[in-house]
């Protein structure tokens, strides 16, 4: 029985009820792909991040795991260090202050874990009641074993692998805002140096994918997989901005699955996923009600990220409401910490260390 058990393990399935239930997160795992330290510095951290584009990465204390260090934490120390009104001199001096401040002042100590028996859908309704976007995995007397995160668990239970994501074609839902802006490609800045009068359309993004309202949440988590991005606008036909869809939403309808079709498992655990599917995006995205201009500062936009606990800002202008970008905290960090969209990915390549990098489980989606 323990042999037959394992191998019900490596399919990747949980037994319940004697019937093939949701599948487990042993399977899906992301890689570890990069390990920070207590010591770094924030920007060195927040530089590492970036050049792996990786939004989170677990914390070493020397050969054991202290935390998690996320770009939430990152933008929570940001809006904490400085106050509403600040002079450019202070702000200078608080930017430098809080480039060199090391990982264990902010990130979030004893991570969440989850074993990998339990179910991909077990490990969303732990994301979601922790507000997290990642979760640690490992046995009760293991190391870690890898990384569960939202994305994985969306596009697994919503069957979105690279074959599936290569049937949808990206430029079919491309919106072009950079006409508006000096550089045609990308109204991103080419300097590192974030101001206190550094506004956002400095570093938003202007050409977008954007999802119509009617469109399946199928083919939703399909454009995201394809365009390597967690949540995108959703435009009408008059290309007026409606609401966003993202990761999360997504990760949300999953979990109106009732707990016992999750039990039961086999033929209608896979009716309740197929329902799913077939749900228009605009029956589950987020109304588009907060959104900035792009005349407004940094500083305003990553206090309304941390306030309002968003991922990403849609940016408009204030006398039309025309959508012309997008502004996600990963922009802001970066671009706060010293490593916005001048700085080079393969800079210092050889500078790191191997321990820091290397796959501690399997590939995945992260």
């Amino acid at each position: 029985m323990r042999m037959q058990v394992l191998v019900l393990g490596a399919l990747g399935v949980s037994m319940t009820s004697g019937l093939a239930a949701v599948p487990i997160v042993s399977r899906h795992l992301s890689p570890n792909t990069l390990t920070l330290k207590d010591e770094d510095s924030l920007q060195d951290s927040a530089r590492l991040l970036k050049r792996y584009h990786l939004t989170g990465a677990p914390v070493a204390d020397g050969s054991s795991l202290s935390g998690i260090l996320s770009r939430n934490d990152l933008l929570v120390a940001i809006d904490k260090e400085f106050p509403v009104e600040i002079s450019a001199d202070d702000f200078t001096k608080k930017i430098e202050s809080l480039q060199q401040r090391q990982v264990w002042q902010v990130m979030a100590s004893q991570p969440t874990t989850i074993s990998p028996d339990e179910t991909l859908l077990a490990a969303a309704r732990l994301m979601q009641s922790k507000k997290l976007n990642r979760l640690m995995t490992k046995s009760t007397y293991s190391s870690m074993l890898g990384i569960i995160s939202s994305t994985d668990v969306v596009f697994a239970l919503l069957k979105c692998d690279a074959d599936a994501a290569a049937g949808i074609d990206p430029d079919d839902f491309t919106f072009n805002c950079a006409a508006d802006y000096e550089d045609e490609e990308d109204s991103s800045s080419e300097e590192d140096e974030c101001s206190l009068g550094t506004t956002v359309e400095s570093y938003m993004s202007s050409c977008l994918y954007v999802i119509p309202p009617s469109m399946s949440l199928k083919d939703a988590a399909r454009l995201l997989r394809a365009t390597g991005v967690t949540g995108a606008p959703v435009v009408d036909e008059d290309e007026q901005l409606v609401g966003v869809i993202s990761r999360n939403d997504l990760l949300k309808a999953l979990l109106t699955i009732p707990s016992d079709v999750e039990a039961a498992g086999g033929e209608a655990f896979a009716e309740a996923i197929a329902k799913i599917e077939k749900t228009a995006v605009a029956d589950v995205m987020t109304r588009a009600s907060i959104t900035i201009s792009p005349q407004s500062t940094m500083l305003k936009a990553a206090k309304l990220l941390a306030r309002e606990k968003l991922n990403r800002l849609m940016v408009v202008q204030p006398d039309s409401g025309r959508l012309c970008g997008v502004l996600s905290s990963t922009d802001v960090v970066f671009a706060m910490l010293g490593c916005g969209a001048g700085m080079d990915d393969d800079d210092d390549d050889d500078s790191i260390e191997e321990t820091r990098t290397g796959n501690l489980y399997r590939k995945g989606i992260y």
